[in-house]
């Protein structure tokens, strides 16, 4: 019993600090650079540079320009974000 009471300051620290860290959501405006099909995998590049992948390209093609619903998982680095969602937005053709 006494364990109990000994650890639990500690485990109500780490929910404190768990329930202070919300991941936001923002939009990221990408562009499909490369299909691969055998993995079914798509490939989006942004305007930065950065490669994001997610899976099911189904009815993707090179030059589509994809929007992606990005969490940034509570962390300022930009290299742990995950897609939530992808969606279709044109392409860079049909712009004239």
């Amino acid at each position: 019993m006494k364990k109990i009471f000994s650890i639990l300051p500690f485990v109500l620290v780490a929910l404190a600090f768990i329930s202070c860290v919300k991941p936001t959501y923002y939009a990221l405006t990408t562009v499909v650079v490369e299909l691969d099909a055998e993995n079914d995998v798509v490939t989006c590049k942004d305007f930065n540079g950065n490669l994001w992948e997610f899976e099911g390209c189904e009815d993707w093609a090179i030059g589509d320009i994809a929007s992606l619903l990005m969490s940034d998982r509570g962390t300022e680095k930009i290299y742990d974000d995950t897609i939530i969602s992808a969606r279709y937005n044109g392409y860079f053709e049909g712009w004239n």
